[in-house]
């Protein structure tokens, strides 16, 4: 109990010291570091040199995100200086001139096709500056996006974390469309989470039509392609994301919307007098986005997956030099050069704070794997549950996606005691692999890693504990929802 309890610290100080007393993540990730390094060589008798390495390799990878970050960052300023975001906000004023739409549209369906297209933090680095660009509240768009994103991870880009991180132990056909089964559900609970958490509940009123319709159509689409076209199983949040994305906008275009009816808090602002040429307008300046979308899915889907993950020495960078590329597009399409060397300049006084914060979580994160600290956690959790392991499976998988902010991480990291569990206590190893991966899945939503990238993304570092308890609350309704799914599947619906 020593050991879950010290493995169980660093969490609850990042928890309590971000969500609870606003301290800034620059502050509590070099203390809560400094607290697994501790707690690693004197009470898990790991040698202090191979932590010291580990966190070095942690701050690299770090530096790594934060390239990400950088490139995001200076897309959005080239597009905002170019005068496109105010073009693209008058232009989707014919979709909907609802804020709370809006958020659905672009959390949740493009959300999860940038998920699916290249995964690697995509949605919280487009998505989350698209909606500020439209003028969003950063710590709304922020957490719209975190909690949008937490069913699609389940798949990752291109359906590398079931691929990878479920096919490893069983058949990933089998794990995808198990994990399909929960995540359509959950689906159908997002909207009203996103909404009720992020803007209010009295957000929801007037708009359960439009709610209910999201939930019902994503998870449809999501439990078609995991389910029944099962020969492109992996590629659920990518196909999902993208019909959903046109479904949805058709539905909202299609509607009769009196935009005097939106409450004046969730009106959309835009100019009174459109462009005759609006829609010309509109796709010319959104195609560097088009541009950049081809171009994720194009090299994800042309270049092996080995030599993504080995080209500037992590997964991140590639995904990074496509967003920056696309922002040198823009610029030339724009035909003002200038904007993007102004952008670059603004983004990398940005993402200074990142990198300290981003550097020493990842640190810490690896202190904790290499000691062990991850595993007490796990071990001691599964040996508790008993006959209640399906909800420990989710648990655990939820732990493991706030540590390493990776859902395939965490999948990889405990899928082996959930197999091992299976087959003590006689029960199907396919339920409780879903299990963990989608609990991994919604543990990404308040993953210290991903708020911070996010927050970095739409510039409100220093906010993050704002963002993390607009999140906290749907992350821990979630867990129950598929904890008693996972029970459902497990001992009735599945049995072995």
């Amino acid at each position: 109990m020593l050991h879950f309890s010290l493995a169980l610290l660093p969490i609850a100080a990042i928890l309590i010291g971000m969500a609870g007393f606003d301290l800034p993540s620059k502050v509590m990730a070099p203390a809560c570091w400094l607290i697994a390094f501790v707690s690693g060589v004197f009470f898990f008798s790991s040698p202090a040199a191979a932590l010291f390495e580990t966190s070095v390799s942690g701050i690299a990878d770090g530096l790594r995100i934060v390239w990400i970050i950088f490139a995001a960052f200076t897309m959005l300023q080239v597009m905002l200086k170019a005068g496109a975001m105010d073009r693209i906000r008058n232009g989707l004023a014919g979709v909907t001139s609802d804020k709370r739409l809006m958020v659905l549209l672009l959390a949740i369906p493009f959300g999860t096709f940038l998920e699916g297209a290249a995964g690697a933090g995509s949605p919280a680095a487009l998505a989350a500056p698209f909606l500020v660009g439209l003028g969003m509240n950063p710590v709304v768009a922020a957490a719209a996006c975190l909690i949008g994103n937490s069913a699609p991870v389940s798949w990752g880009g291109a359906g590398v974390t079931t691929v990878v991180g479920a096919g490893k132990f069983v058949d990933f056909v089998q794990a995808s469309a198990m994990t399909g089964r929960m995540a359509c559900f959950e689906y159908v609970l997002l909207p009203i989470l996103m909404i009720a958490f992020v803007f209010g509940r009295r957000a929801l009123r007037g708009i359960w039509r439009e709610i209910l319709a999201m939930g019902l159509l994503m998870g449809v689409v999501n439990f078609t392609i995991s389910n029944v076209l099962i020969q492109i199983t992996e590629l659920t949040s990518l196909l999902g994301g993208f019909v959903g994305t046109l479904l949805y906008s058709a539905y909202l275009t299609l509607r009769r919307e009196d935009p005097l009816s939106i409450p004046e808090r969730y009106r959309l602002e835009h100019s009174e007098k459109q462009d005759a040429q609006a829609s010309g307008s509109l796709l010319f300046s959104l195609s560097p986005y088009f541009i950049l979308c081809t171009l994720l899915v194009s090299v994800r889907l042309s270049v092996p997956l080995p030599h993504l993950i080995a080209f500037g020495g992590g997964y991140t960078v590639w995904v990074g030099c496509v967003i920056l590329v696309s922002a040198v597009l823009a610029s030339l399409i724009f035909r003002h050069a200038s904007y993007l060397v102004e952008a670059m300049r603004d983004s990398f006084r940005k993402v200074i704070p990142a990198l300290l914060a981003m550097g020493f979580l990842l640190a810490m994160v690896n202190c904790m794997k290499l000691s062990g600290q991850v595993s007490a956690l796990a071990k001691t959790l599964s040996a508790a549950a008993g006959a209640l392991y399906p909800v420990a499976a989710v648990l655990i998988g939820q732990i493991g996606g706030f540590i390493t902010g990776t859902n395939l991480g965490s999948n990889l990291m405990f899928n082996p005691l959930h197999i091992e569990a299976a087959k003590n206590l006689g029960l199907n190893p396919v339920t409780l692999v879903a299990a963990q991966n989608t609990g991994g899945a919604i543990g990404n939503m308040i993953c210290p890693n991903n708020v911070v990238a996010v927050c970095a993304c739409v510039s409100i570092l220093g906010r993050e504990g704002e963002v993390i308890r607009k999140t906290l609350m749907p992350s821990i309704l979630l867990w129950v929802f598929l904890g008693l799914l996972a029970m459902l599947y497990t001992y009735v619906l599945f049995p072995v």
